[in-house]
């Protein structure tokens, strides 16, 4: 890539500068950064910021041969004072009205910002973020099927005496075996009663001759994540309770999968998984939105729940994962993770 060739999301996020009124953009954050130039920085170590004309970088000396040859379209500074140079850039550049993401910065970086006449908007590249191109829905596709194949590969090793951490190991070097560089979030495992607890803690309980168990888990590849839970009975003598919950919430899943499509507002969704689960008794025990989207962070817009006002357009990642926790007994979650195509929706979490 040369300098005449600026990726096509600094393209787009200039179409939403101006739309804006904007001459200029900082970007701070390391995932919006990754977004845009396809260039991974450690948190806090650059600062962007990017004109109608321009794109200048400020970073550690230790980035700047890599910059060069993978995002020689930016301007490329060592600099260790690197807000303030760009705030010093902007006026040397004349720029009238320079936006900023306020929600992701923090207190002094803002202050600064806002004292030196920086406008401070919602984020635009979060509205960028939302919606996947082609080549992001290939590359969140690869990480849910090493996600899934994790699932299938780990299943059958389980046995009695494991302990969560184990379980959760196994996964782990599963999935980066496949190309993963980390996971998308905690590794969840739980056995028992640690499945009624929707965020428990992986820890040190052994699995039982009959127990249940929930793994939700999900890996980052090539930057985006995945995310999947499964949810099952390890034994023989599976309560009749357990199987009845188990059922209701796979017709939740099912509902909510069919549920998700371009034009569909996302409490929609939450409804066709939420009234099955009412439908069966079980209201009260179904303590989360129905699901979130995905991408490059494990939660990003738009959410599956009561509280969204948002609308599902094609090229959205959603995941949908409703559940039923009896405290002190046991827990069921099924997760799939979801593109919205213009048929409905593609499952991804699938070999």
């Amino acid at each position: 890539m040369n300098k005449t060739q600026i990726p096509q999301k600094i393209v787009s996020l200039r179409k939403l500068m101006k739309k804006n009124g904007l001459d200029g953009f900082i970007v701070t954050d390391n995932l919006d950064q990754f977004y845009l130039g396809g260039f991974y920085f450690y948190p806090h170590e650059a600062v962007f910021l990017i004109t109608h004309k321009d794109v200048f970088c400020w970073t550690r000396e230790l980035y700047l041969t890599d910059v060069a040859v993978r995002a020689p379209f930016m301007t490329t500074v060592a600099d260790e004072d690197r807000l303030n140079t760009a705030v010093k850039q902007a006026q040397k550049c004349g720029l009238q009205k320079v936006g900023f993401d306020a929600a992701k910065e923090g207190y002094a970086s803002g202050r600064l910002l806002a004292d030196n006449g920086f406008v401070q908007c919602a984020s635009l590249i979060n509205q960028l973020r939302e919606v996947k191109d082609d080549n992001e829905i290939k590359i969140i596709r690869a990480a849910c099927r090493i996600a899934y194949q994790a699932y299938e590969y780990v299943k059958p090793l389980i046995k009695t005496g494991m302990t969560e951490l184990e379980v959760a190991a196994e996964l782990e070097k599963f999935m980066r075996t496949r190309g993963a560089t980390t996971t998308s979030f905690y590794t969840i495992v739980g056995f028992g009663e640690d499945c009624a607890n929707p965020h428990h803690v992986t820890g040190s309980r052994k699995l039982k001759a009959e127990d249940c168990i929930l793994m939700d888990f999900g890996c980052v590849y090539n930057g985006y994540c995945s995310d999947i839970t499964r949810s099952w009975w390890h034994g023989k003598k599976e309560p009749a309770e357990y199987t009845k919950i188990w059922k209701l919430v796979d017709k939740a899943r099912k509902a909510g999968i069919k549920a998700v499509k371009p034009g569909t507002a996302t409490r929609t969704v939450d409804n066709a998984a939420r009234d099955i689960i009412k439908a069966g008794g079980y209201g009260a025990y179904f303590t989360h939105g129905t699901g979130h989207g995905m991408g490059m962070e494990n939660h990003e817009e738009p959410y599956n729940n009561q509280e969204s006002d948002a609308v599902l357009t094609e090229g959205h990642i959603v995941t949908v994962e409703p559940g039923i926790y009896l405290p002190g007994k046991y827990g069921v979650r099924l997760e799939d993770t979801v593109a919205v195509v213009k048929t409905g929706a593609k499952i991804l979490t699938k070999k």
